[in-house]
């Protein structure tokens, strides 16, 4: 199958950056040829998973994954309702017309899905099986006794063994925000401390040491995380820290 077409939107299969459609719509519209760029951006993404970073090339895949799956569902369940003559990305909804007989956009989009879903769920299981590592390493506990009001305090995560731990301190806030007639938890971070631990400092030490700085908060709620292996803070330990967090503090 040799095609192009004029449909454009910004979708660069970069494993830092969220994925759009743009893959799938911008130039020759050849399944097997965008089978080998997915496999391309694949490579990317385990590369920074064997490097032990999650965020945000997990989040990619899965999301990548989601919509080649939602529009697999359009096709399948939409047949009779017209071939498939583009896609409306910002809704991700099929766009059709009435004809007698499938359109060639539509084979190649069943042939490039049929394609592309085996490897994008190969990559996330091998992101969730090292989600699932990382996170039953993790040491995750209240530091000291915890106000009533726990919507705002601190977050320590630290790594490496002891009297080599590395230190992020951040500042959370917790708010609820509605989104389509849902309530949903934010939570923002603020880092207001990175350094190397002595090898006698504790958790309690240094929230202490934060009253001390931040008077602003006198009984902050505080909680640890800490994992004894060094992995990276801000793509991997700080992502599911935060995520622990969220469920501690979630019925407060």
């Amino acid at each position: 199958m040799d095609m192009s077409t004029n449909l454009k939107d910004s979708g660069a299969l970069n494993p830092r950056t969220p994925p759009q459609g743009g893959w799938l719509t911008e130039g020759l519209l050849d399944a097997e040829y965008k089978e080998y760029m997915l496999l391309a951006w694949l490579q990317k993404i385990k590369a920074e998973l064997r490097s032990t970073k999650l965020y945000p090339a997990l989040a990619n895949v899965i999301r990548k994954h989601r919509e080649l799956t939602l529009i697999q569902n359009s096709l399948e369940c939409g047949a009779e309702k017209g071939p498939v003559t583009g896609i409306d990305f910002a809704r991700l909804q099929l766009l059709r017309k009435r004809l007698d007989s499938p359109s060639m956009v539509e084979d190649y989009l069943l042939d490039l899905i049929e394609r592309s879903l085996p490897h994008l769920s190969s990559a996330m299981e091998e992101g969730k099986s090292l989600y699932d590592l990382i996170d039953s390493r993790i040491e995750f506990n209240p530091i000291g006794v915890q106000p009533l009001h726990v919507g705002e305090g601190y977050l320590l995560v630290t790594h490496g063994p002891s009297g080599q731990r590395e230190l992020m301190a951040y500042r959370y806030t917790k708010s609820r925000i509605e989104r389509g007639g849902d309530a949903f938890l934010e939570l923002s971070l603020e880092c207001v401390e990175s350094r190397t631990l002595s090898f006698v400092e504790t958790a309690d030490a240094v929230k202490w040491s934060l009253i001390r700085k931040y008077r602003e908060l006198p009984q902050p709620a505080t909680f640890h995380a800490h994992m004894e292996w060094a992995v990276p803070i801000e793509p991997t330990l700080l992502p599911i820290a935060r995520r622990r967090l969220l469920q501690e503090i979630a019925q407060c």
